[in-house]
């Protein structure tokens, strides 16, 4: 009896990779059948909606505790606790003088953090810094920066937040007058070039902890990434932007890359093995997903770039073998008419972690705006490509088992959904808007049938 359980067991994982191109464990028989039924959905309990007052910048749940953080456009970084409510730190950020006239209304300076994987320290980038933040004490307990990087370039003044009028004489207003209008493209290329050249700081697009929690991986832009929330985030590459490997220990770059002069990486997402890296490299409008060696940063793959106005979503499979996001490569294959006809950038597929190859689609009619999976690849939660609702697949189905709206949430423009996030113990579940900063905050509670 026990070598027909293993002789199953073993048949099992070979069909469901066959089927997924990922390994799963498949404990008994009689668990697989139970586990398996098409009816089966996580039950979802809604314990309240997290009222935040502010736009969302970045968000993140600790592994092991309820414990979330969140950086708002007021610059603060906000943590409490998922359960009850309960704040446990505040702390705000200055802002930088700047040149006002570069940054579109509405743009914030961008903040990201992450907490790391063993759950003692919340990192927070600003500016070109890391600040490593100790959770027991709330002391920061180290940073990482390259001196330098956070200088206005010659010739660049800081203006006010608010503008301010400066009086005339009757003469100073009629030699404006005589002035010929400026052309307005020229002025609107004039603009551009100067967004590309940015104020002359260094600011950090994303980052993320290795899964050893002994390395930091930084992407830098140079030229204007300020961020509006929840909209697009449009990163205008200087052509000088690198990516950071960086030892935690020593607080030293382990190496520097410079990948696409047009571009700038937007998103990285290192794989469970260690050893490689996804990442997006975003142009204006256009993205393009690819691979790289996490102990060098060369360069394993790259899909062709394709139309997009926000970088994607990464999501990893358990293992690291295969990963989901929007098929953008595909749309870069097509005519632009057909491209904008088919809008194949809407819709999510799961891809070859090795080499890239698209393995399947995952078929949604309405599209995929953004996704995250659980920790243990049974279920993965996205928004529709329209904002209007989130839904939960049963990826080892391959179909959606909840499409639902948060109890109370609000139909209009400004509480539109961008953010789903699973806890790393799979037991919350957080649904929000970065427009509102309203967050729905789900406990995962059981198996329903």
């Amino acid at each position: 009896m026990r070598a027909r359980a293993t002789r199953w067991r073993y048949a099992c994982r070979r069909l469901m990779s066959s089927l997924l191109g990922f390994v799963v464990v498949c404990p008994s028989v009689h668990g697989l059948l139970a586990y398996g039924r098409p009816e089966e959905q996580p039950y979802l309990r809604e314990v309240r909606i997290e009222s935040l007052s502010k736009s969302i910048l970045a968000f993140d749940i600790d592994s092991g505790s309820d414990l979330a953080a969140a950086a708002l456009s007021n610059l603060h970084v906000r943590v409490w606790r998922l359960e009850s409510g309960q704040l446990v730190n505040e702390f705000s950020l200055p802002e930088p003088p700047t040149d006002q006239h570069l940054k579109l209304n509405g743009e914030v300076e961008p903040i990201s953090l992450r907490f790391s994987p063993d759950g003692t320290t919340l990192a927070v980038s600003f500016l070109n810094v890391i600040h490593l933040y100790q959770i027991q004490t709330w002391v920061e307990v180290g940073s990482l920066r390259v001196e330098g990087e956070d200088k206005l370039r010659p010739g660049l003044a800081a203006t006010p937040i608010t503008p301010e009028l400066t009086p005339r004489t009757s003469e100073e207003a009629q030699a404006q007058m005589e002035q010929p209008l400026p052309e307005i493209n020229q002025t609107m290329r004039n603009w551009a070039a100067e967004r590309h050249l940015g104020d002359g700081r260094t600011r950090i697009r994303d980052f993320a902890f290795t899964p050893d929690g002994l390395f930091i991986l930084a992407s830098y832009c140079r030229g204007a990434c300020w961020l509006q929330p929840g909209s697009r985030w449009d990163s205008y590459a200087s052509g000088r932007d690198p990516v950071r490997l960086w030892d935690l220990h020593s607080t030293r770059i382990v190496w520097e890359k410079l990948y696409d002069p047009q571009g700038v990486v937007s998103r990285v997402v290192p794989l469970p093995d260690g050893g490689r890296f996804i990442a997006v490299d975003s142009e204006l409008g256009r993205c393009a997903v690819g691979s790289y060696d996490l102990g060098t940063g060369k360069t394993m793959w790259t899909h062709q770039l394709g139309a997009c106005n926000q970088p994607p979503s990464i999501v990893v499979l358990p293992g690291g073998r295969s990963f989901i996001t929007n098929r953008i490569e595909e749309s870069g294959q097509l005519a632009l008419k057909d491209a904008k006809e088919k809008q194949l950038w809407r819709h999510m597929a799961l891809y070859d972690a090795a080499t890239g190859v698209k393995t399947a689609n995952l078929a949604d009619a309405g599209g995929i705006a953004t996704a995250d999976i659980s920790t243990d690849g049974r279920w993965l939660v996205s928004v529709v490509w329209m904002r209007t609702q989130f839904q939960v697949w049963d990826l080892r189905a391959r179909k959606i088992v909840i499409r639902q709206l948060p109890n109370g949430w609000k139909r209009t423009a400004d509480h539109v959904l961008t953010r789903v996030r699973f806890s790393p113990d799979d037991h919350w579940l957080v649904i929000g808007s970065d427009v509102s900063g309203d967050l729905a905050i789900y406990e995962i509670e059981r198996l329903k049938t």
